[in-house]
């Protein structure tokens, strides 16, 4: 009989076995069917290829299903231990050498385990200031980026959705535990917001070509808004590409005060300052500096 023959024979002996209700004795007749037929080196060498090219999740996976058909075979043992185990699709996507941009020396955005600990640190120091400020409240984080700001506002706020012009490519997209909602390629000079409680604003409006505009539309949308812009003469466009908007102090205020019109009589507006000059490493201090690296306004719409 050849191998072929015996292979097939043996095949429809172990799905007979699997009828009669011997899962037992049919896992071994299917593992053996498989085997005769099988040359283990060459997937064994499979294995190593693919998780060089098609990542290591790849490589497991095949190394896991030899182990499954020969428990005992040493390269397939040695290979699987080399990868270790898998981070998981929530942590997998963190891998993505593109989270930040295509200009890995001036990141378009923030993201878990830039080089750049210190800005990761700032941007993280804004969410936390927000904390008790959205506390119960439904929340609309815009500009959410790599969403690391959506799950930090989702530990005390109702609800968080965020938003994002980027779109991701599959391996990369964003995944948290925390249950915000991201929704991605969505334009925030162009198309509308579902109706929150607040917002979060944290460095977009320097990226928007109209900023006015979605200003307006957020001010449509929710009755608290905090929002923050760096200061030009540290952050402009002259040091980041990706910075379009110039604006002083006065002229934030000005825009976010005209655009709250559209909804509100009047604007209740507090000032936070984020800098590093004063020994503070960043966190945020009360009070209204045009000098400070950052501004931060905490503003709501009284009608």
């Amino acid at each position: 009989m050849s191998t072929t023959a015996s292979t097939t024979a043996a095949h429809a002996r172990a799905l007979e076995l699997w009828g009669q209700g011997r899962h037992e004795d049919a896992l071994e007749a299917m593992r053996g069917a498989v085997l005769a037929g099988l040359d283990a080196e060459a997937l064994n060498d499979f294995g190593v290829i693919a998780a060089a090219t098609l990542g290591e999740d790849a490589g497991r996976a095949v190394f896991d299903a030899l182990l499954a058909l020969s428990p005992g075979d040493p390269d397939a043992r040695s290979n699987r231990d080399a990868l270790g185990e898998a981070a998981g699709p929530a942590a997998g996507w963190r891998r993505s050498s593109t989270l930040g941009g295509t200009d890995a020396d001036m990141p378009e955005r923030a993201f878990p385990g830039m080089p750049a600990a210190a800005v990761m640190r700032e941007h993280a120091l804004r969410y936390a200031f927000a904390l008790d400020l959205v506390a119960g409240l439904r929340v609309l984080d815009l500009g959410c980026g790599t969403g690391y700001g959506s799950e930090m506002l989702s530990w005390t706020a109702a609800s968080v959705r965020g938003f994002d012009l980027w779109t991701p490519a599959a391996h990369e997209l964003p995944r948290w535990g925390g249950g915000a909602q991201l929704a991605y390629g969505h334009d925030l000079c162009r198309d509308e917001l579902p109706s929150a409680d607040a917002a979060v604003m944290y460095e977009v409006l320097e990226h928007l070509a109209d900023g006015p505009a979605a200003l307006r539309r957020v001010w449509r949308a929710v009755d608290l808004l905090v929002v923050s812009f760096p200061n030009p003469v540290f952050h402009g466009s002259h040091h980041n590409p990706y910075h379009v908007n110039d604006w002083s102090l006065e002229r934030v205020e000005g825009e976010v005060a005209d655009a709250a019109a559209v909804r509100f009589d009047e604007l209740e507006l507090s000032h936070w300052r984020q800098d590093y000059r004063d020994g503070s490493a960043g966190m945020l201090l009360p009070g209204r500096d045009p000098d400070a690296s950052y501004w931060v306004l905490v503003a709501r719409g009284v009608a």
